[in-house]
């Protein structure tokens, strides 16, 4: 308790002092809300949104992201790719260097500054990866590295970290080979679990690696200088930074605070100079002169079904249920929806907008919705299935026009009902499988639409539906086999639409994610899918 008192004195007087200090325009210190306190922040485990941002700014990979959104030169100054498309070799900068803290001294020695070797190097990025994909790391971002040669393997414990296909064959050089071509290998560096790390400083933590300011090191255009608990994480311009001089903000000061309700109003009071809103906060911000407010088409409002409840674990129960859905009853009461897929069109192939290339799918119906039902209960030896909807209370009277729909299609085997709740009280259901159909979002914290398709595999952390089949997770694998763009736009489209078909999802509205933009603030750089914030370009005029 008297830590959390004192780092929250410290929290509070380091916002009044950069308040003070404060110049807009370059140097500039910029205010930035996150949900929660992240509890760690180890790049090669982190999975919290905020702790994402944080790391993005404190670290950077091989590779970064330019004004444009582009794939730029980061710690490598250039990089080739064999004619197969198997092997990138790397070429590192000479004048990168970690920003260590003083108070690392404790377990470096106080002699560390002469001692350690804090040049940025290719072994740093192979032990960072190597790390990410040991088993007792527990990883949540392991599955976006399997195309990497003999990946899959040292991840589940069958092969040595040696023998995967990432070498550091000099100081300056990284080798990584891939066990098949992947168009999006490149984005899929941007990650936080591809960040360097450093194996001397990493041991020398003895297991608090990301629990404290002293206890990482960074080689971002950022580093962390405050971190009070529940209060806020401060980050300020690195000076070891290779790039430092073109590093616009002096400080980053990201709040912890969850009340998303007050964003837009702290936004306009000048509190903060960027934040995510909700669509109704970005709807007013919009008509706002000199703000700005910037969407990213990442999500998905839809219908999902939990496939390890009893009856809803069989696929043919879901066809009927899906095949007989009226989307338009919901449409007349809650508006139009217009969705070309599950893919959400942020999402990249190869670089290029996966949706705008693919072009749309749909559901394919069966022509009997009630035949089928009836047969399978029949197999399954049941009379009946009750299900319930989950919804808010605003759409309840939409749930219950469906659910007419449904008993009049269906007839007396299917029963239907509904129960309300608050959009994270759903959430909440759902991650503790306390579900079996509900109205909610689903988010893809990914850049890619093979990584948006992966999450639904059999055995992923972030399957929250439970979908378990081997056919798709083929599917999925053959997405990474595929050679040439028109190849893999089919496989990606095949497997998406064989996930549509087995009626896990019913997409209905995008869900886009927002930011709203104080007056005068630009130079902000988003990711495609908008779930990363990069401030180095940030100015406020």
């Amino acid at each position: 308790m008297i830590k959390r008192i004192l780092c929250l004195i410290m929290s509070i007087a380091m916002l009044f002092t950069l308040s003070a200090c404060s110049s807009r325009g370059a140097d500039a210190n910029l205010y930035f809300p996150i949900d929660n306190d992240p509890g760690y922040l180890d790049p090669q485990v982190i999975s919290d949104p905020g702790a994402k941002n944080i790391i993005a700014n404190c670290f950077e990979g091989l590779v970064r992201l330019d004004s444009e959104g582009k794939i730029e030169a980061g710690y490598a100054e250039e990089w080739k790719v064999s004619p197969d498309g198997l092997t990138y070799t790397f070429k590192l900068r000479r004048d990168g260097k970690w920003a260590i803290m003083s108070a690392s001294e404790d377990f470096l020695g106080e002699n560390f500054r002469e001692t350690f070797d804090s040049r940025v190097t290719a072994h740093d990025f192979a032990f960072g990866l190597k790390r990410a994909l040991l088993p007792e790391t527990l990883s949540p971002g392991a599955k976006n590295l399997f195309s990497i040669k003999n990946a899959e393997l040292v991840n589940s414990g069958k092969l040595s970290p040696d023998e995967l296909g990432v070498k550091a064959t000099d100081d300056h050089t990284l080798t990584i080979t891939l066990t098949q071509p992947d168009p999006d290998f490149l984005y899929v560096l941007l990650e936080p679990e591809c960040m360097p790390c450093n194996e001397e400083f990493f041991e020398a933590t003895g297991g608090r690696y990301g629990l404290s300011t002293r206890f990482l090191m960074y080689n971002g255009p950022f580093y962390m200088s405050n971190w009070a608990d529940d209060a806020a994480i401060t980050l300020m311009s690195n000076d070891d930074y290779y790039d430092f001089k073109h590093v616009k903000p002096y400080s980053i000061y990201f709040s912890i605070n969850a009340e998303q309700g007050s964003r837009l109003e702290k936004i306009k009071d000048k509190i903060y100079d960027v934040a995510p809103l909700s669509t109704e906060q970005a709807q007013k911000l919009q008509k706002k002169i000199g703000y700005t407010v910037e969407a990213f088409e990442n999500g998905l409002y839809c219908l999902a079904f939990n496939c390890q409840d009893s009856a809803l674990s069989n696929v043919n129960i879901r066809k009927a249920i899906a095949s007989s859905f009226d989307r338009n009853l919901l449409y007349s009461q809650l508006g139009e929806g217009s969705v070309g897929g599950i893919i959400p069109p942020s999402m990249l192939l190869s670089g290029s907008k996966y949706r705008e290339s693919a072009g749309s799918i749909s559901l394919t119906a069966v022509p009997d919705p009630k035949k089928l039902l009836e047969d399978t209960l029949a197999k399954l030896e049941l009379d009946y299935i009750e299900v319930t909807v989950l919804c808010t209370e605003a759409e309840e009277k939409a749930v219950r026009s469906v659910m007419q729909n449904w008993q009049a299609t269906l007839g007396v085997k299917f029963n239907v009902f509904v129960e309300t709740a608050t959009a994270d009280e759903i959430r909440t259901r759902i991650s503790d499988g306390d579900w079996q159909i509900a109205l909610t979002d689903i988010s893809f914290p990914h850049l890619t639409a093979f990584n948006g398709l992966l999450q639904f595999t059999t055995g992923n952390s972030e399957n929250i539906l439970g979908f378990e089949d081997k056919k798709y997770d083929a599917l999925v694998g053959a997405i990474k086999t595929a050679s040439g763009f028109d190849t893999s736009i089919s496989a990606t489209k095949e497997a998406e639409q064989y996930l549509l078909d087995s009626s896990v999802i019913i997409p209905l509205y995008g869900s886009p994610a927002y930011y709203g933009l104080g007056k005068g603030v630009d130079g902000v750089i988003f990711n495609t899918t908008g779930d990363v914030v990069y401030f180095r370009d940030t100015v406020v005029k």
